[in-house]
């Protein structure tokens, strides 16, 4: 994985990546942004998050259509987050073939968005990108759960499971996972 920060920028650069950007990974976003301010380092990072279509199998074609696109988070998350004090405040958006040169980590949710970002990956270096996309991007991939601190969501856990068709549970959990994780990526970062 990577380690330093961005070229030029001096920041180190997270983008969190979901299916849709509409639950997960825009949760991932504001609380990772939550835990750099208490930690008085806000200022080094860059934060981001994106999409893998929300479902739209061609979403890094060329014409192709990513689900959600332009959409605040979903409700239910938000107002599950606001209780917590984090506030969603991200637009979706699909993966672009520059996140992949401009991050320095690129966090996934599950293994099937570490997939989607693999296979577009490809596709836009066999398909005019590849002076855009770095050949070691895989380098900057891992799974959100790869920063889990606490051993019994670490044992659990090897994915942030998507709330989208649960209750209100499913909701808490990812937010559990994700102030236990970002504290992990956190540390992380600090080391390396």
């Amino acid at each position: 994985m990577a380690g330093g920060a961005a070229e030029g920028s001096g920041k180190t650069k997270v983008l969190f990546v979901c299916l849709g950007n509409i639950c997960r990974s825009p949760s991932a976003e504001a609380v990772f942004k939550s835990v750099v301010e208490r930690a008085g380092v806000a200022d080094r990072f860059e934060i981001d998050s994106c999409g893998t279509g929300g479902g739209s199998s061609n979403w890094y074609l060329p014409g192709g259509f990513s689900y959600h696109e332009g959409d605040p988070a979903d409700s239910r998350m938000t107002a599950t987050a606001s209780k917590r004090g984090v506030n969603l405040t991200s637009r979706s958006r699909p993966l672009r073939p520059q996140d992949l040169a401009e991050f320095d980590y690129i966090i996934g949710m599950d293994a099937s968005n570490l997939a989607a970002i693999r296979r577009a990956a490809e596709y836009w270096r066999q398909n005019g990108d590849a002076g855009t996309v770095p050949a070691d991007y895989a380098s900057k991939l891992s799974l959100m759960t790869d920063y889990l601190r606490d051993a019994k969501y670490s044992r659990k856990y090897n994915e942030v499971p998507d709330p989208y068709y649960g209750g209100a549970s499913g909701f808490e959990l990812v937010l559990d996972l994700l102030d236990d994780a970002c504290e992990g990526l956190l540390g992380r970062v600090n080391r390396q």
